[in-house]
């Protein structure tokens, strides 16, 4: 039976609601507000290890559940809900708007490549993109703007 633990986790200051799925399974279903991933563990044991008597605490305690929080906007790496920053240090690989364009709350702005993963950088509300900061193969570093919506 496949589990799943919620998290909320804080990054730099950014709160994100993470779903972990069953970590028998490989890749491992991995939600952050939201968008899927499939992220592969290659340290995860197969079968839980089994317990030797010890004076030490396991290796691996068990993670504590952070206390409830109001939830963040869709858009980790947006400021008030008209500015989109992003949310890690990478390069840009794609670019999916431009000055002028219409976008819906959740829809795909940029694509962000950091440690060798895509990740989609959603609008955090409806509106219309104001600014476009960045370009494809740009460099950004965490917390850039990175587009703008009015």
């Amino acid at each position: 039976m496949a589990m799943t633990d919620r998290y909320r986790i804080t990054v730099d200051g950014i709160a994100y609601e993470v779903e972990i799925g069953d970590l028998d399974s490989s890749p491992v279903e991995v939600t952050v507000d939201g968008i899927g991933y499939s992220v592969d563990i290659p340290d995860l044991p197969s079968a839980p290890p089994t317990a030797a008597p010890s004076s030490r605490p396991a290796s691996r305690p068990a993670p504590r559940r952070p206390a409830e929080r109001a939830r963040p906007s869709p858009t980790a790496g947006a400021d008030s809900q008209n500015v989109v920053r992003a949310p890690m240090p990478g390069r840009i690989v794609r670019v999916n708007v431009s000055s002028g364009d219409s976008v819906t709350q959740g829809q795909a702005v940029v694509v962000l490549e950091s440690m060798k993963m895509e990740n989609t950088i959603a609008a955090p509300r409806d509106g219309v993109i104001s600014q476009v900061h960045v370009s494809a193969d740009d460099s950004v570093q965490h917390g850039q703007s990175l587009v703008e919506l009015e």
